[in-house]
C-alpha cells in the first residue's frame, strides 16, 4: 500500500484543520484525511457512489415496497425517540 506525507504550510489551514479535529474530538492528521477523502468522494459521479449500495440492495432480495416501510418505521421511531428525551 503506498502513502502520501502531505505538507501544509499555510496557517490559517492549519488552524481551521486544527479546529475541525477539535470540534471533531479527532487528531488533525485525522481530520485532514477525512477532508481530503470528502473532497475526492465529492468529484466522483453520484451512480458510481451508490452502485455499491445498489447493488447490496438488489442481492437482499427486498422489495421497494419493504424498504419505504422500513424507512417509515425508523422515521416514526426516531420522532418517539426524540419526543421522549425532550
Amino acid at each position: 500500500m503506498q502513502s502520501l506525507v502531505v505538507k501544509i504550510s499555510n496557517p490559517d489551514t492549519v488552524h481551521a484543520i486544527a479546529e475541525a479535529a477539535k470540534r471533531q474530538g479527532t487528531t488533525p492528521e485525522a481530520a485532514a484525511l477525512e477532508l481530503l477523502e470528502t473532497a475526492l468522494l465529492a468529484q466522483k459521479p453520484f451512480d458510481e457512489i451508490i452502485e455499491p449500495i445498489a447493488q447490496s440492495f438488489d442481492e437482499s432480495g427486498m422489495s421497494e415496497e419493504e424498504l419505504d416501510d422500513l424507512v417509515e418505521q425508523t422515521q416514526r421511531s426516531i420522532r418517539e425517540e426524540s419526543r421522549r428525551n425532550k
